[in-house]
């Protein structure tokens, strides 16, 4: 099992995952004590669902295909 699959399945990365977003939200309300310029805080936001949707194996949206399916 790839470790793309594992995230995409397993309750553990489901975890990590909403652990990851609930900690970039104290990072976002915390950006100006931490120097975080507005214009990075912004892109992070944009970027973040794009990245998780690309990291899933089983979006297929950005073009990417199942090769075992393409058999």
């Amino acid at each position: 099992m790839s470790f793309l699959t594992w995230f995409a399945h397993s309750p553990l990365a489901s975890f990590f995952k909403v652990f990851g977003a609930g900690f970039l939200g104290w990072v976002l309300v915390n950006a100006d004590t931490l120097g975080i310029h507005p214009a990075l805080t912004i892109g992070l936001v944009s970027a973040l669902p794009i990245l998780i949707n690309w990291l899933n194996p089983e979006y297929t949206n950005y073009g990417r295909a199942n090769l075992d399916e393409a058999d």
